[in-house]
C-alpha cells in the first residue's frame, strides 16, 4: 500500500516582525500570513487525501508564544481529514521536559483528537488499512546541541512489512551553514544507514532535493512554508510524499506561501536604467511583495527627481518598500558654470574630467573635494574665489 505524506517544517508561528512595527498594516499581515500558509498547507493536505501531516519542527518561533496563537495553531491543524497529524518540536519550539507550558497548551488545546507531539524518541506505530507505519521522531531538548539526535533510529528492530520514516530537526552536513556544530549537526551518511524509508527533516529553510529531482531521496527538507525575509528566495513551499515498503515512490514540491520578500539591486546612470528598474517592479505581484530597493550609481538632477518619484509610486502599490537613497549627484556642464567661474582652475579642471567618458564618476568627485577645500577656506584653508 502507498501512504501518502505532507511534509511541513519551520513555520515559525508567533514572529512578530517588529522591524515593520513603524506600519502596523503590513506587520499584522505578516503576522497573520504565518498562520495562514499553515492553513493552506493543510488544504493541500486534504485535496491530495493525505494519510499524514507531518510537522518536522519549529512550528513555533519560540518557546513563549501566547496561548491565543497556540490555540489557533491547534485548530488550523484540525482540520486536516486524514490519519494523523504528527508534530516534532524542533530546536526554535524544543521539549523542555513536561512541564513544557508551550506544549502542554498546545495538548491540551488538541485534547482527544489525532494531533500528536512526538516529543519522545521512541517508536510511533500507525495502522493503516492494515499497512503498518512506524514513525523515529528524533526531538530537540533544546535550543542548540552539539551531537545528532539521530542515533536510536538505526539500532531500534524494524519489522518487515512496515514503511520505516524517520523525523528530525537539524543541520545536515553539506547543506547547512553549521561550522560551530551547535544545531544537532547530522551526516548525511548517517541519515542513509538508518535504516528507513527516508528522512522528513526540518530546520534549513532552503528546499531539498531540488524540485524535478528523481530518485529516492534519503532525506527531504521542504523549507520555510512561507518566507520571512529577503534571505527567503523560494516562494514557501511543502512537500507531498508517496512512500511504500520499497521507498519513496513519488513527490511533489507543493506551493503554499502567498507574500514574498524581494530584494531589487541596480546600478543607475540614466534615465533608461531609471525605466528598467519600473520595468522589473511590475514584474512582480505588487500587493503582496514586501520590495527591498538597493540602488547605487550617480544622476543628473531631473532622473534622481524621477527615480525619487517612482519610488514615491512603487510606495502606493507594494505592500511595503525599503529604500534608503544612495545615488549620488552627477555634476552637468550647467551646473559647473553655476558653482565655478568659468577661469577659474577648478572650472577648467572639472570641465576637462566632464569629457572623459572613461572615467564618469571623476568629475563628482573631484567637485566635493573642491567643495571640501572652499568650507575648510573658512577655517585657514586656501579659498579659490569667485572673480
Amino acid at each position: 500500500m502507498t501512504i501518502r505524506i505532507v511534509h511541513t517544517a519551520d513555520n515559525h508561528i508567533g514572529i512578530t516582525y517588529q522591524r515593520f512595527k513603524g506600519d502596523a498594516n503590513v506587520q499584522k499581515r505578516l503576522v497573520a500570513e504565518r498562520g495562514a500558509a499553515l492553513g493552506r498547507v493543510v488544504e493541500e493536505a486534504n485535496r491530495r487525501q493525505a494519510h499524514f501531516l507531518v510537522v518536522a519542527g519549529d512550528l513555533f518561533d519560540r518557546p513563549t508564544v501566547p496561548d491565543g496563537e497556540i490555540k489557533a495553531v491547534v485548530e488550523t491543524l484540525a482540520g486536516f481529514a486524514g490519519v494523523a497529524v504528527l508534530v516534532l518540536p524542533g530546536n526554535h519550539d524544543f521539549y523542555e521536559g513536561p512541564a513544557s507550558k508551550l506544549w502542554q497548551t498546545f495538548a491540551t488545546a488538541a485534547g482527544n483528537r489525532e494531533i500528536h507531539v512526538l516529543s519522545e524518541p521512541r517508536v510511533e506505530s500507525f495502522d493503516v488499512d492494515g499497512q503498518a507505519v512506524r514513525f523515529y521522531p528524533c526531538p530537540c531538548p533544546s535550543k542548540l546541541g552539539e551531537e545528532s539526535l539521530i542515533g536510536w533510529v538505526a539500532q531500534a528492530s524494524k519489522d518487515a512489512g512496515a514503511i520505516h520514516l524517520g523525523i528530525a530537526h537539524g543541520n545536515v552536513e553539506g547543506l547547512g551553514q553549521d561550522a560551530q556544530g551547535r544545531y544537532f549537526n547530522m551526516r548525511q551518511e548517517d541519515l542513509r544507514a538508518a535504516g528507513v524509508a527516508t528522512w522528513l527533516l526540518g530546520h534549513i529553510h532552503v528546499p531539498f532535493p531540488a524540485p524535478g529531482s528523481g530518485g529516492r531521496p534519503a532525506f527531504f527538507m521542504p523549507g520555510i512554508h512561507t518566507p520571512d525575509s529577503v534571505k527567503c528566495g523560494h516562494r514557501g513551499h511543502a512537500w507531498c510524499l508517496d512512500v511504500t515498503t520499497e521507498g519513496v515512490a513519488a513527490f511533489e514540491q507543493l506551493v503554499t506561501g502567498a507574500v514574498r520578500f524581494v530584494r531589487l539591486e541596480a546600478a543607475v546612470r540614466t534615465a533608461a536604467d531609471v525605466a528598467a528598474i519600473e520595468a522589473r517592479c511590475r514584474e512582480l505581484p505588487a500587493t503582496d511583495t514586501v520590495l527591498d530597493l538597493q540602488i547605487g550609481g550617480r544622476l543628473k538632477a531631473d532622473d534622481r527627481q524621477a527615480l525619487e518619484a517612482l519610488v514615491d509610486e512603487l510606495r502606493g502599490r507594494f505592500l511595503t518598500v525599503t529604500y534608503e537613497p544612495t545615488v549620488a549627484h552627477e555634476l552637468t556642464a550647467a551646473e559647473l558654470a553655476e558653482k565655478y567661474p568659468s577661469d577659474s582652475v577648478s572650472h577648467r579642471i572639472l570641465a576637462k574630467l566632464l569629457d572623459d567618458p572613461e572615467h564618469p564618476d571623476a568629475a563628482w568627485l573631484a567637485h566635493e573635494l573642491f567643495q571640501e577645500q572652499m568650507q575648510a577656506g573658512g577655517r585657514g584653508a586656501s579659498k579659490e574665489p569667485r572673480r
